[in-house]
């Protein structure tokens, strides 16, 4: 596994994307035990001491506290230390940290005959969200969402719930259209225009995966929006790696797998994009890592075709999501009507953007695992908040992952991106008497 990480870090070519964070300086290394954590002591003990003066003790820093096994390392000639680092029993892995991605969407090609509404949010073929409302706790409003995005538009006339969400890490004002259309299928205001958020009560936190020091960091950003939650809320990781040749699901990086481990074991439910690459996760390449049993407790989300793709509903949209058996459910992949912003003007505002206004900017064609893991995780957290309301309590997350995979609708085709989960048929399974 860490011979396939390291040369898909140092070997993938280069994109036509934004990719800031690409450092082929930066390496990660897994120790076989946490370190001491006082400096001197670290130091001063044999043990520890050479790996110390090989790695230098300026460059060296914990990727974050819940995570003492875990380091980043800043040091010129990383590819020359990860080899070495390697036969050092005190490691068990090191690997050069991934780039930052472009968002996991897939906006081309837009469907010609979807319906210009928000038909995710009824009952099937939708996903249930219009009868949860009328349950107790139904719109979300006990649970805290963290989305960790790299940017999003305050001043959008429909996102009123996301002003002054920052939360975690430095905001990079990009991409502003794809935490407008996540946010918009949370939190969207209900209010007579525009698009309904699907659980428009819920408290919305966005978490940048850029840390203060402008460090590119997913795994401290889960961390991170570990700390500001409580068991039975949310996080939505709105990012992609890439690997064997594409995009990929984040938990490819073994600190990010981690620290999901980590906010998972706190009671957190983590939904994460499969990644757009279209890439077999069952394959031999991947060498186990997403077998069942190597398992991060994450509800990885897969997409599927909508009912107006043009494509048989449910099945695995061509050339899209990653698929396999570690994908838990499904999500539509494609037309979505949502809020979106001006930063690509009526290419992406294709609904409506009176005056080139991008406050009132919205979109007919979202998707990619970007757009299927929002309804995810808005199922998520109206299970969350009615089970609150009604038990006093929240499922644990591998409760409610499997609780979406029970009483989903099985998917159609052999590719494996798992059932569409049913929000009504969960409520009345689940709390009808």
């Amino acid at each position: 596994m860490m011979l396939l990480l390291v040369a898909e870090a140092l070997a993938r070519p280069d994109v036509v994307y934004w990719e800031p964070g690409r450092r082929t300086d930066v390496l990660f290394v897994e120790l076989a035990e946490p370190a001491p954590r006082d400096r001197a002591v670290w130091s001063a003990d044999v043990k520890w001491r050479d790996l110390d003066l090989v790695l230098g003790p300026a460059r060296v820093r914990p990727v974050a506290a819940s995570l003492p096994r875990f380091l980043r390392v800043d040091v010129p000639d990383a590819e020359l230390v990860a080899t070495d680092l390697l036969a050092d029993p005190r490691v068990k892995d090191a690997w050069l940290g991934f780039a930052a991605m472009p968002p996991p969407a897939d906006l081309d090609p837009i469907t010609p005959d979807f319906r210009p509404d928000q038909t995710w949010l009824d009952a099937s073929p939708g996903l249930g969200f219009t009868e949860a409302a009328r349950w107790p706790g139904g719109t979300g409003a006990n649970v805290t969402i963290v989305d960790i995005e790299y940017g999003w538009d305050e001043s959008h006339e429909d996102l009123e719930a996301a002003i002054g969400a920052g939360a975690w890490g430095m905001n990079q004002a990009l991409y502003a259209y794809h935490g407008n259309s996540v946010l918009g299928q949370l939190v969207g205001s209900v209010n007579g225009y525009g698009v309904d958020g699907a659980v428009p009560d819920a408290v919305p936190l966005v978490v940048s995966p850029f840390r203060e020091d402008g460090a590119y960091d997913i795994a401290a950003a889960v961390a991170g929006a570990t700390e500001l939650l409580r068991p039975g809320d949310v996080i939505l990781i709105e990012q992609q790696s890439y690997a064997n040749g594409n995009y990929c699901p984040v938990s490819v990086d073994p600190a990010v797998f981690a620290a999901i481990q980590a906010a998972v074991a706190a009671g957190i439910v983590v939904v994460e994009p499969s990644g757009n690459g279209g890439q077999d996760l069952d394959a031999a390449a991947w060498d186990g890592w997403f077998d069942r049993d190597h398992d991060s407790g994450a509800i990885l989300v897969g997409g599927g075709a909508s009912p107006g793709s043009g494509f048989p509903a449910r099945t695995w949209y061509p050339s899209g999501s990653s698929h396999g058996a570690r994908i838990d459910v499904q999500g539509w992949y494609d037309g979505i009507v949502t809020a979106t912003s001006g930063e690509y003007g009526t290419y992406l505002a294709d609904l409506y953007y009176p005056g080139e206004d991008g406050r009132q900017a919205y979109t007919r064609s979202f998707g990619g695992t970007s757009g299927a893991s929002p309804m995810i995780t808005a199922m998520v957290a109206i299970a969350q908040s009615v089970a609150i309301e009604l038990t006093g309590e929240p499922w644990t997350p591998a409760q409610l992952r499997a609780a979406l995979v029970v009483t989903g609708t099985p998917q159609v085709g052999e590719r494996l991106i798992g059932p569409q989960p049913d929000l009504r048929r969960l409520l009345r399974t689940y709390f009808l008497p």
